[in-house]
């Protein structure tokens, strides 16, 4: 005996095209759920395409009037005329209004941030995340992604030069969208020559630090950490004293260190190189007195035991309460890069070699030490007097000096 049951009108006639079977077990209200299906000839051939259950919302008046459309749209040859072809252009339209209103962190965290970690480096993956939480979310991530446009990526350029950011760091924003646009671009969601990243143009500007930390200072800085926050101190005088990136000194486990050769070894670095440094007595004997020495964790952890992912606020409230900014322009103001700078200069002006100096801070070309190790401007002035003095002409008969200058052992 057939399943399928037939409706029938109030005069007890049968409805043709809409039929349906009950659910052996599952009820809807007090009678058992039905499924129904609806049945047609379409050139000789004879079609029944299902329509779904009672509990999924569909009536004998749905039923009806959705045969009747799909014979409708087959007799004027407009529209779909098969369930099949309607389903799937309704899905497609669906899922073209999702793609149009999925908003930007929609598309960060359902897609970008999937195995982002495997398409670029680990350091580079930390950044990107960094500058769309705190710069790219908060401006336009509740807007639809399709919707972006150039003006949008420029109102947040023109915000980080207003709150002093370098153009580096905003070249680095604009790098983010424009690698979030491209990866939606692989998906179909937005077209690749659209892309409102590219069309942002910004200004350059030397962002070469220009200021070295003397030793007053920074021993102002350390004094003032070792009380408000012991976990910045140790790894502001691990920088301070090993010129190394803060992101070195952030990635650095406990396996990395050797205590006996006295040494720190740096297996991932920017320039994707690894490097070893040696370390001084005062950095020993700071790492010794960090507890919870244990292998596979890191070294220095915040005040909530996470590594750090980007340098110490203490550090800026330090040198803010110091006041040592004040009355400087930006590009002559400590942050903690300054430590880098500063370990450069002063390695370079106690005669390390400029092959030494690329070793130690981990740079592929020479110019780099340029960028970074300052001359001594006392030395300078001093040259710059004696110059003076040298092509100054003097009378004749006069005696004559010989400039020499006699280092100082």
């Amino acid at each position: 005996m057939s399943k399928w049951k037939t409706f029938k009108d109030d005069e007890g006639k049968p409805i043709k095209g809409v039929r349906y079977y009950l659910h052996h077990i599952r009820k809807h209200g007090v009678a058992f759920d039905k499924y129904f299906a609806i049945r047609f000839q379409r050139d000789g051939e004879r079609i029944e395409e299902g329509l779904g259950w009672t509990s999924e919302g569909w009536t004998l008046g749905k039923a009806i009037a959705e045969l009747h459309e799909l014979k409708n749209n087959h007799k004027i040859g407009s529209g779909p005329s098969r369930l099949k072809a309607k389903r799937a252009e309704k899905k497609k339209a669906d899922s073209e209004r999702e793609e149009k209103a999925m908003t930007v962190s929609d598309f960060w965290k359902n897609d970008y941030l999937h195995n982002l970690e495997t398409r670029i480096k680990k350091s580079s993956a930390i950044k990107e995340k960094q500058h769309f939480e705190k710069r790219i979310e908060p401006a336009i991530g509740k807007k639809p992604l399709i919707e972006i446009t150039t003006v949008d990526i420029e109102k947040i350029r023109d915000k980080m030069f207003a709150d002093g950011f370098s153009s580096r760091t905003i070249q680095y924003m604009i790098g983010t969208f424009f690698r979030i646009w491209k990866h939606a671009a692989r998906r179909k969601l937005v077209k690749a020559g659209d892309n409102p990243a590219a069309g942002v143009s910004i200004r350059q500007a030397n962002n070469a630090r220009t200021r070295i930390i003397t030793p007053e200072e920074l021993s102002a800085i350390l004094n003032k950490l070792e009380k408000s926050s012991r976990e910045a101190y140790r790894i502001t005088l691990f920088c301070a004293y090993t010129g190394c990136r803060f992101s070195e000194a952030a990635r650095l486990r406990w396996e990395n260190i050797d205590f006996e050769r006295g040494s720190a070894f740096f297996p991932e670095t920017k320039n994707t190189e690894s490097r070893e440094i040696f370390l001084s007595e005062p950095v020993i004997r700071m790492l010794k007195e960090i507890p919870d020495q244990n292998a596979g964790s890191h070294i220095f952890l915040t005040k909530t035991d996470k590594p750090y992912i980007e340098p110490p606020r203490p550090f800026k409230t330090a040198v803010d309460g110091l006041k040592l900014n004040e009355g400087h322009e930006p590009r002559d103001c400590i942050s903690f890069h300054s430590l880098r700078h500063t370990a450069a200069t002063y390695a370079a002006r106690d005669g390390a070699t400029l092959r030494d100096l690329q070793d130690m801070f981990g740079w592929k070309v020479p110019a780099m030490v340029f960028r970074y190790a300052k001359g001594d401007r006392a030395a300078q002035k001093r040259a710059a007097g004696r110059l003076a003095d040298a092509l100054t002409p003097r009378p004749k008969g006069a005696k004559v000096i010989r400039l020499t200058h006699r280092r100082n052992n």
